[in-house]
């Protein structure tokens, strides 16, 4: 199949548009007539352009409002389809797009419909053209590609053939199994798009809510390999017409789309990439300064971290309890140093161990185009890496049996370690990442790309100032769970981390433990996040539990929360440095993040933010 997408998926001028599917490695893309519109270049320079980037013009779209329109309006449809097939042809397109048409006074008659379809097809023919019918969910008659197709079939044109929209079936809880009894070689051209799963108006989601294959939650991959089972083997071109979207680069979107592109060929094994499995996280790396590090050190040391290594060679130390690698990066040069710089205290990296190394950096390097980096110095381990959300660094560690430790190599036990085992806490749980919301949709399909996670459904977690839309992700596994949040409030949570940490990517992680309660005891109240009163009343008249337990966890600062079934989940968390928090939690059965304590929690940060606010105003001003 041919890879191609449509010019109306951009955003800026169409020479810039081509270029960015030139340099993605599309095979083609479709010219809508909007961009000649805004273009200084002639069509036919346009055509020489598209040649001469080493793609081909695929369709021009698209002549709407055309077949089975009142008689009044006959003369005029035929001079503008005339004149739309001559700018088919000085812009070197094969195929003219005929979208089903959509006005209210659309006449409900297939037996005209095709037989003006097939003049317009005799027309296309004169030039050596060919024309594709398009069904729309918002058609006001034709609405799915088994109507278009009748007629298609009652033109009975060589050269009239079907456009099938997939956003257009799936809106409408259509399916493709019809496609069986269709020739593969009477469909011309397949629009892909996929969109989210809740329900909304049809022309809301075809107009402005489409998304890239691995964005959304149809099931574009079914489609996919369904096209191939019948024989199709024509263009497939992403259509996605999504304001968020084209707030991004051309790049951007042209890149997006092609690792889309490679995730749909992976699921019907076709040209598939390796397909390694990211096992767990091996180590978070903190990058602060010696001035700042000691304010991170206290919080681990009272969590119950206990230093165990400092680096060879670098001011670098591991802090370690359980399963958990916390790394202290202080060095005073060096990429984490640049990253302090830019972004204050803050986590730099993550180390995922891979059970399949090599195969991990040839995946990289289809998904990212070759921008695997090594940033080890000479005689230290050479750990892989990518650069991940926010400038942030993800860290390939080798997985396999056998394989040496990270810290094994470039790191020294101190004089007299003390044990690892802390205070009980076990392993990272989950973890979050705050995200601009233009960076949204390319930072989930990074994840689901390269790493193959999945996805849940979106949510909206209720901040005071405005709502955060989160998507939790985990690996193969379940040993890494994250969720991406952002928001277009300037005054939330997620946004005042972006802004004071200059978009440093991880906001928060969360490490479990066995008994929660017997963990906080030893805690030092002043660090815990102070959770309002009324909060534990409140859980009264949620759930059933002993007024004595209510009152251990508002002795602790504990958050509750229970699922369907009844298996409780506990949580408390620390106060942020520059923004990043952390977690403890206990999971008995539990499988979401407590995400009905958000609120609670974001309150209460926010409290703890304005009170810092107000005093710094007061001191200013004394």
């Amino acid at each position: 199949m041919k890879r191609g997408i449509s010019s109306l998926s951009f955003s800026g001028p169409l020479p810039d548009k081509i270029e960015a599917a030139a340099g993605a490695g599309y095979d083609g893309i479709e010219i809508f007539r909007e961009d000649l519109v805004y273009c200084d270049a002639t069509p036919a320079e346009v055509a020489r352009f598209v040649t001469d980037s080493g793609l081909e013009v695929l369709s021009l779209q698209s002549l709407r409002d055309f077949e089975a329109s009142p008689k009044k309006n006959w003369d005029w449809n035929v001079k503008r389809a005339e004149r739309f097939l001559d700018l088919a042809v000085e812009v070197g397109a094969p195929l003219l797009v005929v979208c089903a048409n959509t006005r209210a006074d659309t006449v409900d008659d297939p037996d005209r419909a095709a037989a003006e379809l097939a003049l317009l097809a005799d027309m296309a023919a004169e030039r050596g053209l060919r024309v594709g019918y398009e069904a729309l969910a918002t058609s006001a008659v034709v609405r799915s590609y088994v109507d278009a197709w009748r007629i298609v079939e009652k033109a009975d044109r060589p050269n009239l053939g079907l456009v099938i929209g997939v956003v257009h079936t799936l809106a409408l809880d259509g399916d493709f199994t019809a496609l069986e009894a269709i020739d593969p070689k009477r469909i011309f051209l397949i629009h892909l798009a996929d969109a989210p799963a809740a329900k909304m108006d049809v022309r809301l989601l075809a107009r402005h809510f489409r998304l890239l294959p691995g964005q959304g939650d149809l099931p574009v991959s079914d489609v996919f390999a369904t096209l191939k089972a019948v024989g199709y083997d024509g263009p497939v071109s992403m259509e996605i017409f999504n304001d968020q979207l084209r707030a991004m680069s051309a790049k951007t979107i042209a890149g997006d789309g092609i690792r889309a592109f490679r995730l749909l060929e992976e699921a019907t094994n076709a040209e598939a990439a390796p397909h390694p499995s990211v096992l767990d996280i091996g180590f978070i790396e903190f990058a602060t300064s010696p001035k700042e590090a000691d304010k991170l050190t206290r919080i681990l040391t009272a969590m119950g971290f206990v230093l165990t290594h400092r680096h060879k060679s670098k001011n670098v130390s591991l802090y370690r309890q359980g399963e958990i690698n916390l790394v202290v990066n202080q060095e005073p040069s060096g990429p984490a140093h640049s990253y302090y710089l830019m972004h204050g205290l803050s986590v730099f990296a993550v180390g995922f161990r891979i059970d399949n190394l090599p195969a991990m950096i040839e995946r990289t390097r289809l998904h990212l185009g070759g921008t695997v980096s090594h940033l080890a110095n000479p005689g230290e381990l050479d750990i892989p890496a990518v650069r991940g959300l926010g400038g942030s660094m993800v860290f390939f560690l080798d997985g396999r049996a056998g394989a040496p430790a990270f810290h094994e190599v470039d790191f020294e036990e101190v004089a007299e370690p003390a044990s690892a085992d802390g205070m009980g806490l076990l392993m990272v749980d989950h973890y979050s990442q705050a995200i601009a919301p233009t960076d949204f949709l390319t930072d989930l399909l990074f994840y689901r790309a390269l790493f193959s996670f999945r996805t849940d459904e979106q949510v909206d977690i209720i901040d005071p100032h405005g709502t955060v839309r989160s998507r939790s992700l985990s690996n193969g596994n379940g040993r890494i769970r994250m969720s991406l949040n952002s928001s277009i409030g300037p005054s939330t949570m997620t946004q005042r981390f972006l802004d004071q940490s200059v978009r440093a990517a991880y906001q928060h992680f969360a490490f479990s433990c066995a008994d929660i309660f017997a963990y906080a005891k030893d805690l030092d109240p002043d660090l815990l996040l102070q959770v309002p009163g009324n909060y534990y009343d409140d859980l009264l008249l949620r759930f059933d539990l002993e007024p004595r337990q209510i009152e251990s966890m508002r002795k602790h600062n504990i958050l509750y929360d229970q699922d369907g079934e009844g298996h409780p989940y506990f949580q408390l968390f620390t106060r942020d440095i520059n923004g990043l928090f952390l977690e403890v939690v206990q999971r008995n059965g539990y499988s979401g993040f407590g995400a009905a304590n958000a609120p609670v929690r974001i309150a209460a940060q926010t409290r703890d933010y304005e009170e810092t606010q107000n005093l710094l105003f007061e001191l200013r001003n004394a």
